[in-house]
């Protein structure tokens, strides 16, 4: 029997800087499709985590793609979002129009000609090399994110549930420490808590289990001390079965992990 799968048909997206993300457009530019075991799509029930984006700043932002079917299964996919000014296009320069010259001002127009004829080869050497620096930027990601995802199948099924438990408690800390808002800290960390309960109920594995119990200790300290939210997390990397989730993990949350362990 398949198992529940979500795709992408784009790893990378440019976003405009400053525009609100609306997580249905953003699905359909990513072609994000998610199918269950037995053939049903489960499109509309994928879920995009944007806290770690920030609109307001240029820069590179993961996004991991969530769904869970009837059965309490889950799957995840993940893109680069790339918040930058968007170009727009420049009018071409106007030349100036010519005014009456004296007889045997020839050589002016011939000096004008080969100044037009410098800047136009300048301009074009120096978008193909724009061009050729952008197809490299472009490779590397993609080697980036292929090496990524041989480190995602390397993953248990347990183990990137709890991966990505641990991902989002630890994105909750960050965004507190940015707004300083108790309220949304804590609507994060009961629906983190609420989905760690479900996940020990439904595995099997006592390992698994401790490791979701220590979790929800980890979160029950946070709401008690917020402002050390993001250190109290990272104590984690050093509970057993939890410093190879820090390896191994998905492009998201091992950008999180990389970007915010100190």
């Amino acid at each position: 029997m398949a198992a529940l799968t979500i795709t992408t048909t784009r790893q990378y997206l440019d976003w405009p800087l400053g525009q609100t993300i609306n997580q249905n457009d953003l699905k359909q530019q990513l072609g994000v499709h998610a199918t269950d075991s037995d053939g049903t799509d489960l499109t509309n029930k994928v879920l995009a985590n944007l806290t770690q984006v920030n609109i307001n700043q240029q820069g590179e932002y993961p996004v991991l793609f969530n769904v869970m079917n009837a059965t309490g299964q889950t799957a995840q996919t993940s893109i680069t979002l790339n918040v930058r000014p968007m170009r727009t296009q420049a009018t071409a320069p106007q030349q100036p129009q010519a005014t009456p010259r004296k007889k045997n001002r020839g050589w002016l127009w011939t000096l004008l000609v080969i100044v037009v004829l410098l800047c136009l080869v300048w301009v074009l050497v120096n978008h193909r090399n724009q061009q050729a620096q952008q197809a490299a930027n472009n490779n590397q990601q993609s080697s980036q994110i292929a090496n990524n995802s041989n480190n995602i199948n390397k993953l248990s099924n347990n183990d990137r549930k709890l991966a990505n438990q641990v991902a989002e408690l630890k994105g909750a800390t960050k965004q507190y420490e940015k707004d300083k808002n108790q309220q949304a800290l804590n609507q994060r960390l009961d629906q983190i808590e609420n989905k760690n309960q479900q996940l020990a109920n439904q595995t099997q594995s006592s390992t698994t289990q401790n490791q979701l119990n220590q979790v929800t200790n980890t979160i029950e300290q946070v709401r008690q001390d917020p402002s050390n939210g993001t250190q109290i997390v990272n104590e984690l990397r050093h509970q057993d079965g939890f410093k190879e989730i820090w390896v191994n993990i998905s492009s998201m949350v091992q950008n999180w992990m990389a970007k915010f362990a100190e």
